[in-house]
């Protein structure tokens, strides 16, 4: 067997250079990701070393040591002792799938089967690849960073962030650190990598925040917390303004909060009604809007209420999520809301889950801040500014816990 090693940055690149140079019965034996000197960053891409292997035709081999060439195949000797019947036997009439087989031949289309075939084979052995990707990959980083990887992988961080961040933490660890110096370190660094808008009261002010997001997520609950901080405890002046009138209570529901804190609450049924209030309301410090929720799904209803917030340049707009969904089901809500171009995160729920790696994972991949992180439905409580240390010390303990455990 032929043994040789690949080194590219995705399976689609390993899989095209095996086909070409070593054909079809080419056999994956091991990957695993490397780093290469001088090419490390947190953001670069990992370099994928791929074995493969291919048995040699044993009459080729043979040849080889005698150094001879191979013999070819002995001639058959009935060969030429058969002789055809005189007779021709009748032929049937030509089916339609015979027909339709005639006219691909003769334009050439049967020349694209084999690569047709090879298409799917090479689709298939990709498959089975990226299914057991992670199982057969194996992480070069050393202990006792690696037993932290697994911990934040257990915790949900994605594991490409958890394995370039461990990197950067490794060179720090090869100096002799002990096993809580690495946790320390970690908890310090990631914590500073998350991106967060720390002083929202600053950026908010004289603005008009919207917040925008799928149904039940806390959109409401989580307007009425902002708002009761800001007038009840800063003294600041504060308005709500929603849109929300298809929802049965939906305006019932704010209406009530707002007198509980003394706030004006006014309805826009239209993007020019919502236009003329936002300038009626310019002399409040503060302007908060409560938006319809719209599921992720229907881009009908996010382009409708699109039109809402383009009315005015005042208007900031923060993407509400909810962490009982998974990190897939959050990324893909991101790319659906994006089209409204939220500039902050919030993250509500966080006492119906234990696993936090969402927190990490989609601020950095998609590089926006997150705003405010909520928990519960007391109102203007279980709400707080984040913290990058105390969610990178959630995401490194070894069994998951409750957000409000310390």
């Amino acid at each position: 067997m032929r043994i040789k090693k690949y080194e590219v940055f995705d399976m689609k690149e390993a899989m095209k250079l095996i086909k070409e140079e070593l054909g079809p019965e080419a056999m994956i034996l091991s990957t695993r990701k490397v780093v290469k000197n001088n090419s490390f960053g947190l953001f670069s891409r990992p370099i994928i070393e791929v074995t493969v292997g291919i048995e040699d035709d044993e009459r080729v081999v043979n040849a080889k040591k005698n150094g001879a060439k191979p013999a070819a195949p002995a001639a058959n000797p009935y060969a030429n002792t058969y002789k055809p019947q005189q007779f021709k036997p009748a032929v049937p009439e030509k089916s339609e799938s015979d027909k339709i087989t005639e006219v691909i031949n003769a334009l050439g289309l049967n020349k694209f089967e084999g690569l047709v075939n090879d298409i799917a084979e090479i689709k298939r052995q990709m498959m089975e690849i990226k299914s057991g990707m992670k199982d057969s990959f194996v992480v070069d980083l050393s202990q006792p960073v690696l037993e932290f990887y697994n911990i934040l992988l257990k915790n949900g961080v994605d594991d490409d962030i958890a394995y370039k961040f461990l990197k950067k933490i490794e060179k720090r660890a090869a100096a002799g650190l002990t096993r809580n110096q690495v946790k320390n370190l970690s908890v310090q660094l990631l914590g500073d990598l998350i991106p967060m808008e720390k002083d929202y009261f600053s950026m908010i002010k004289q603005k008009v925040l919207a917040l925008v997001g799928p149904t039940g997520v806390g959109k409401t609950t989580t307007i009425a917390k902002i708002a009761a901080n800001l007038s009840l405890q800063l003294k600041k002046s504060v308005a709500l303004i929603t849109i929300d009138n298809f929802r049965i209570g939906a305006v019932e529901q704010l209406k009530n909060y707002a007198e509980i804190v003394s706030i004006p609450l006014r309805v826009a049924s239209s993007p020019a009604e919502l236009e003329k209030t936002i300038y009626e309301l310019r002399d409040y410090e503060y302007v908060f809007i409560d938006s319809m929720g719209r599921s992720q799904f229907d881009n009908e209803q996010i382009g409708d209420l699109r039109k809402f917030l383009e009315v005015s340049p005042l208007i900031k707009v923060a993407l509400v999520l909810s962490m009982s969904c998974n990190h897939a089901e959050l990324t893909d809500t991101f790319d659906r809301y994006s089209k409204l171009m939220p500039e902050y995160v919030i993250f509500t729920k966080l006492d119906e889950t234990k696993y936090f790696g969402p927190l990490i994972n989609l601020p950095i991949k998609k590089k926006t801040p997150v705003m405010l992180l909520s928990k519960g439905q007391n109102v203007p409580d279980d709400m707080e500014l984040p913290d990058g240390r105390k969610i990178a010390t959630q995401v490194l303990r070894e069994i998951p816990s409750l957000w409000s455990d310390k």
